[in-house]
C-alpha cells in the first residue's frame, strides 16, 4: 500500500523546490549580516546612535547599510556607470553561473542598446520556416557570431558564425527573450515581434 499518492508527491516536491532557494537566500543574508556587523557596530559607536530597539540597534543599522549598498549598486548598474567594470569578468561569471544572466535581464530589464555596447543582443533567428531565440555576441568583418542557447538553461547551446548577407533576424527585447527561455516559451510574448 502506498503512503503517498501522486498528487501528494507532487505537492511535497513543489514544497522542496520552494524551500531550497528560500533557505539559500536566508543563509546568504545571515552571512552578509554577520560580515557587515563589525562595520555597523563601529558606525553606531561613532555616530552615538541610540534607539528604542536597544541591543538590536546594531543589527538594524547593519541591515540598513546592506540595503543601501544594494540600492547604490543597482542604481549604478542601471545607469551604466559600472556596466563596463569588466565584460570579461561578467562573461566568466555567466560561464560558471549561466542563470545569473537570466536573472540579470529578468530583474533589471532592458537598457537602450548602444553601438559600442559589448552586451549580447537578443534576436529571433530565422531558420527554414521557424524562428529561434539567439544572441548576437559580436559582429566583425561582415560576420555575426551567434549563440543559440538550449532552453530553459543557457549553460549549453551552439555558436554559429554567419555572414551578414546570409542572416535574417528580428531584434527583440532581452527581457522578453529571457522570460521566454525560462518559461519554455510561455512568457515573453515573442509573437508581437513576428507579426510586425
Amino acid at each position: 500500500m502506498k503512503i503517498f499518492n501522486k498528487s501528494t508527491n507532487a505537492i511535497i516536491l513543489g514544497g522542496i523546490f520552494f524551500l531550497i532557494p528560500l533557505l539559500l537566500f536566508i543563509v546568504l543574508i545571515t552571512h552578509a549580516i554577520q560580515l557587515a556587523m563589525p562595520l555597523g557596530r563601529k558606525l553606531v559607536e561613532v555616530f552615538h546612535i541610540h534607539s528604542v530597539f536597544g541591543a538590536a540597534t546594531v543589527t538594524i543599522f547593519t541591515i540598513a547599510i546592506l540595503v543601501f549598498i544594494c540600492y547604490l549598486s543597482g542604481y549604478l548598474v542601471q545607469k551604466g556607470l559600472v556596466n563596463d567594470w569588466g565584460q570579461k569578468v561578467e562573461d566568466k561569471l555567466f560561464l560558471f553561473f549561466p542563470s545569473l544572466q537570466i536573472l540579470k535581464y529578468r530583474l533589471l530589464g532592458d537598457k537602450p542598446v548602444q553601438e559600442s555596447d559589448d552586451n549580447w543582443k537578443s534576436i529571433l533567428l530565422k531558420e527554414d520556416n521557424f524562428y529561434r531565440i539567439a544572441f548576437i555576441t559580436s559582429f566583425e568583418k561582415g560576420f555575426y557570431s551567434i549563440f543559440v542557447p538550449d532552453a530553459p538553461r543557457m549553460d549549453a547551446g551552439e555558436i554559429r558564425f554567419i555572414a551578414e548577407t546570409e542572416i535574417t533576424f528580428i531584434p527583440i527585447s532581452m527581457k522578453d527573450a529571457m522570460n521566454s527561455l525560462n518559461s519554455f516559451g510561455r512568457d515573453g510574448a515573442l509573437e508581437k515581434y513576428m507579426v510586425k
